[in-house]
């Protein structure tokens, strides 16, 4: 069975009446003379953080990640010949110690070791783009 809208609101205002009714008969002061508990709050505050004691070794010195001697940013316009022209190379060794599959595809941003600058060519070389 279900309520209208109308006969629910009657049947909410009877419960609400009867209720008020029966507080009124007992003077309203339903509670008077029973003990009330205070309610106790304890709030717990967090403990506070010791930045400090977090501290290591590793965390006081800057430990730079090593760089591999010789490394090369592929830039447009590159290929891998011009690359081992520009850096005494061949297309053949820096295929093998990259581990290249498709020759003619290396992309912008690709990083390549040069085996020239890698045995100890000077710095000034690893520093130098490729001639176009």
């Amino acid at each position: 069975m279900q309520l209208t809208r109308t006969q629910y609101r009657l049947s909410v205002t009877t419960v609400l009446t009867t209720a008020l009714l029966q507080i009124a008969a007992c003077g309203g002061d339903v509670l008077e003379g029973r003990p009330t508990v205070t309610p106790v709050i304890r709030l717990t505050p967090a403990p506070t953080q010791d930045v400090r004691a977090t501290q290591t070794a590793y965390a006081l010195r800057s430990i730079p990640t090593p760089t591999p001697a010789g490394l090369y940013v592929v830039r447009p316009g590159d290929t891998l010949s011009k690359i081992a022209d520009a850096f005494e190379t061949t297309v053949d060794e820096i295929i093998a110690i990259n581990g290249i599959a498709d020759p003619n595809r290396i992309e912008v941003g690709q990083q390549l070791i040069i085996p020239s600058l890698a045995k100890g060519a000077s710095p000034a070389a690893e520093s130098s783009p490729p001639a176009p």
